[in-house]
Formats: structure tokens, C-alpha cells, sequence
């Protein structure tokens, strides 16, 4: 039972990695772009920022999720932009291992983390990294915004 379980799962993962390949994920407006990479901050909120900087796997388009939550994928050279409440929050990467990070997010501030690509046994595999604002901001102003699938 535990390995036609496991094996389904791994099935409807793939599947799922697979179709993330194929379609093409929307970007941001221009304008959108801009003032996500002017780096403001809001008295009351955090923002987050997932970029992927990498052009390494650049065909694979890796799901991301927050509270669980999804984002949408990630593509080679780009980034993620949403505010969130203060207090503690799950980001998770979906690859060949499901990858997560947590932070204690606190108002007044940006959180930077990179997607990073990694080789895989069957498909890709990804590591998520938190970086401080110096390297954040380099990752970001290298890389275009993508909308979020599910606002």
C-alpha cells in the first residue's frame, strides 16, 4: 500500500514538474517591475522576494509556494514580489525533493531568497537560501517579476 502510495505521488509530481516546463509563466508589467525593485518598505508589512538568478535549468519552471499557498514557477532569470503580515511563514520549493524554508518575517523589512538549481535524480532539484539585503537586491534587479498566480 505504502509504495503504490509513494509511487502514485511520484507520478502526479512529475506531472506536475512536467507541465510546469511546458507553459510559460506571465510577467509582471513593466511598472509592476519598477516598483518592486525600488526596494520599499511598508510600516506595517514584509516583503518577500523569491528569485531564481540562474539561467541553469532554464527550461524548468520550478513551483513555488507560500503558506502553502501557490505562487506559481519560477523560470530562469526571474523573481517573485508579495508583501506579507508580520510573523512566521513557510516558503516551499516543488521539485524532485520538496525543498522549505521558514522565516519570522517582521514588518519594515525585505527578505530576499533564492531559488537555487540543483541536478536532480530524475528532474531537477532546487535549494532555498535566505540572503542578506546586499546580495537580495543583486538578485532581484538581475531577473524580471512574475505575476502570482493565485492572489
Amino acid at each position: 500500500m505504502r509504495k503504490t502510495i509513494l509511487f502514485v505521488s511520484s507520478i502526479l509530481m512529475f506531472s506536475f514538474l512536467f507541465t510546469g516546463c511546458v507553459q510559460k509563466m506571465e510577467r509582471a508589467t513593466i511598472e509592476e517591475d519598477r516598483i518592486a525593485k525600488e526596494f520599499k518598505t511598508d510600516p506595517e508589512l514584509s516583503n518577500l522576494y523569491i528569485c531564481r538568478n540562474e539561467t541553469f535549468g532554464g527550461a524548468v519552471h520550478m513551483p513555488v509556494i507560500v503558506d502553502d499557498k501557490l505562487l506559481g514557477r519560477t523560470e530562469a532569470k526571474s523573481f517573485f514580489y508579495l508583501k506579507l503580515e508580520p510573523g512566521r511563514h513557510k516558503i516551499q520549493s516543488l521539485t524532485e525533493q520538496i525543498q522549505t524554508l521558514h522565516i519570522d518575517a517582521v514588518e519594515n523589512k525585505n527578505y530576499f531568497i533564492w531559488q537555487e538549481v540543483k541536478m536532480g535524480t530524475w528532474v531537477a532539484n532546487s535549494a532555498l537560501h535566505l540572503l542578506n539585503e546586499e546580495k537580495g537586491k543583486e538578485c532581484v534587479l538581475a531577473t524580471h517579476m512574475l505575476k502570482i498566480e493565485n492572489k
